[in-house]
């Protein structure tokens, strides 16, 4: 009786290079009428300040009651680590001739980057309620969808709003969104589950005006 020969050894499996690391501490924006930043420490009283507003109280997962602290804790670790990690970028924007806090805008979950096929993210803002009404949240979203979209190779953005958030909905569908539907009970919001809207832009579709 013949023994048969061993199998051939498979090849050990290839590893799969890390993505290139990317940082974005520093990294500013400017448009027509805003400058979009990190924030910094001579921002914490805006912040704190804009954050008492119930819309955003309402419709964001920011911390309710809102102290200094909270603010404290944004601005020196949770922005400056998502930068630095390349996972995302806060941007405070900021009018050009006065520096009056008008939004908070960032891009976050940035993934598959550096890739063929283009990665994703997905848009978050809020806008300083002393600002509204005056088209700066829109501007400034604008312009952070093009960074993701011509600087990231990003091929898509995902939006997702509380239900009920018409004035989030304004705002991505200037700017090109479209909405896809509802997901039931997607959000936790201080402990209590919500549904949301759900929408999308692709780099084919960001409206200049």
């Amino acid at each position: 009786m013949n023994t048969p020969a061993p199998a051939p050894a498979e090849p050990a499996p290839t590893e799969t290079a890390p993505a290139p690391a990317r940082d974005f501490t520093g990294l500013a924006l400017r448009t027509e009428r805003l400058i979009l930043r990190p924030f910094g420490e001579a921002d914490i009283d805006a912040i704190t300040e804009a954050c008492q507003d119930p819309l955003i109280k309402q419709y964001t997962v920011v911390p309710s009651p809102y102290s200094r602290a909270d603010s404290e804790t944004f601005v020196r670790e949770m922005v400056p680590r998502e930068r630095a990690a390349g996972t995302g970028a806060v941007f405070g924007a900021f009018l050009a001739g006065t520096g009056e806090l008008a939004a908070s805008v960032g891009l976050h979950n940035l993934k598959n980057l550096d890739t063929p096929y283009g990665g994703d993210g997905g848009i978050g803002y809020w806008a300083a309620p002393g600002a509204r009404g005056r088209g700066y949240t829109t501007e400034a979203v604008r312009e952070v969808c093009r960074w993701g979209f011509e600087d990231l190779g990003l091929a898509v953005i995902g939006w997702d709003a509380i239900v009920g958030n018409e004035a989030s909905w304004h705002v991505v569908e200037k700017v090109g969104f479209t909405r896809e539907g509802t997901r039931r009970s997607r959000l936790i919001q201080r402990g209590v589950r919500v549904d949301t809207w759900m929408g999308s832009l692709l780099r084919t579709e960001l409206r200049s005006e």
